[in-house]
């Protein structure tokens, strides 16, 4: 995984084939992929909504992704683009 954007006990990555969906989890791996999303923002939604992420958290790990991960991954980085191949990014102040 080379992105990653945190809310809380959430994290939203990509790798060169989707989006990833993580939760916080206790013990030695700290966060385990739950949902895998190659096609639409909206099925991602929709994961994140089955995996119990609340509104607020689902629309700050959402803001500024296109409609797609095609469209996602041909868009250069950019302050609006959440995810970016620099690395991690804290959202709302919150870190790793």
């Amino acid at each position: 995984m080379t992105d990653r954007v945190i809310a809380g006990d959430c994290a939203l990555g990509a790798d060169e084939l989707q989006w990833i969906l993580f939760r916080r989890q206790k013990g030695n791996t700290p966060w385990r992929g739950v949902s895998f999303v190659r096609s639409s923002r909206d099925i991602l939604a929709r994961c994140m909504r089955e995996k119990g992420v609340d509104v607020d958290t689902a629309r700050l790990l959402l803001s500024g992704l296109p409609d797609t991960f095609d469209q996602w991954k041909t868009t250069p980085a950019s302050p609006g683009r959440p995810l970016t191949p620099s690395g991690e990014t804290a959202v709302g102040g919150l870190s790793q």
